[in-house]
């Protein structure tokens, strides 16, 4: 199955990667300036996600797989912010 990783963040830079135990290429899915990209999926399989941000403090961002939002939140002081979980 096919669906959209997405970023909104208005100012920044960012990676984003969507891995499986049997699947991961070590290559970003989602890299800057490219603010969405097409991934495919196995249905039942299990992965997970990471991803890296650099931006002014106070920046937010939103990180969407379709409608499954998978990390959202604020850059703080450090301008750089990280992350990573199960999809």
């Amino acid at each position: 199955m096919t669906k959209t990783l997405k970023i909104t963040m208005s100012d920044g830079k960012w990676l984003v990667d969507i891995f499986s135990k049997a699947n991961d290429s070590g290559v970003y899915d989602l890299i800057h300036p490219n603010t969405f990209a097409e991934v495919s999926l196995n249905e039942g399989e299990m992965y997970g996600f990471r991803y890296s941000l650099q931006g002014k403090a106070g920046t937010s961002f939103k990180i969407e797989l379709d409608d499954e939002v998978l990390a959202e939140g604020e850059i703080d002081k450090t301008e750089a912010a990280s992350g990573s979980g199960v999809v």
